[in-house]
């Protein structure tokens, strides 16, 4: 069995793809799709029944992609030019759930 992913399946070389009996493609999770997901990694959590998934989730990343701007208008204060923002990180992510985390433990 080989397993394996890309998010450009257009250019994937003819001749791998002929060697493999079968090739599934799964697309992109649509905002149904994701809250699903969501709730299926938060089964067994303790989570308010209220909760906004497609919201927080939106909420989440919106903050995450600030750090890269962050960086940039860093290096732009230090006289450096940056013409593109880098990629959003795991890390940013982790940091945003990070000080969520701690903004909860402060105000409870």
């Amino acid at each position: 069995m080989v397993l394996a992913t890309t998010n450009r399946p257009s250019e994937l070389d003819e001749a791998i793809l002929r060697r493999l009996p079968q090739a599934f493609e799964i697309g992109m999770p649509d905002r149904k799709e994701r809250t699903e997901i969501l709730k299926v990694a938060l089964k067994g959590e303790r989570v308010e029944p209220d909760i906004d998934y497609d919201h927080d989730v939106f909420e989440l990343c919106k903050k995450a992609a600030y750090f890269p701007i962050r960086e940039i208008l860093e290096e732009e204060r230090k006289g450096r030019l940056c013409p593109v923002p880098r990629s959003l990180s795991q890390l940013d992510l982790e940091k945003v759930l990070a000080t969520s985390k701690k903004t909860q433990v402060a105000a409870g």
